[in-house]
């Protein structure tokens, strides 16, 4: 597994996740525009792995940056020879049919290189569970989608794929003070 899909498997939204059926979706184009976004309160805080033994030891703290945008500190700690990794997102929430997504993009210092990749979560009460939106269904497609617009209808039409995803659920626990 590479350090950045580590990463991109950390951040809630994301987290360390064992790919078994490809990989996550990059995309240049968000679903839908930060702007209209609405901030979902309930992801604001710490979280952290709910197996540290499957998922690894790492925190992720989710803040609202704006009106509609969040920022996420992700905190790893690698099991071999105590390395500490840290690194920092933009996110902000698109909701398809009462289905919540997190867009984020890890910020770099150069924006050609910024990318977007998308989960699906749902939290019930201090548990956040999320799967990321993998890009076998997307590897399908005679040409790549190239705008917002037609990656949220795209993702819309098939909302309840299996192959939408790239694996089951992973689990994260809020860090209660």
């Amino acid at each position: 597994m590479t350090l950045r899909k580590r990463s991109i498997g950390l951040v809630l939204l994301v987290l360390i996740l064992p790919l078994l059926c490809g990989c996550p979706y990059s995309s240049d184009v968000p679903m839908s525009k930060s702007s209209k976004a609405k901030i979902d309160k309930e992801l604001l805080g710490e979280w952290k792995f709910a197996d540290e033994k499957e998922q690894g030891s790492g925190t992720i703290s989710i803040r609202q940056f704006n009106d509609h945008e969040l920022v996420i500190y992700l905190l790893v700690e690698q099991s071999k020879g105590g390395e500490i990794e840290y690194e920092i997102y933009r996110a902000f929430v698109t909701v398809i049919e009462n289905e919540n997504f997190l867009n984020f993009q890890k910020i770099e210092a150069s924006p050609q290189s910024r990318s977007w990749t998308i989960i699906n979560y749902i939290i019930s009460g201090d548990t956040l569970k999320y799967r990321l939106v993998g890009d076998k269904l997307f590897n399908k497609l005679k040409k790549p989608i190239t705008s917002s617009r037609a990656l949220y209808r795209f993702v819309k039409r098939n909302l309840h794929n299996k192959d939408l995803y790239d694996g089951g659920f992973q689990v994260l626990k809020r860090v209660t003070q």
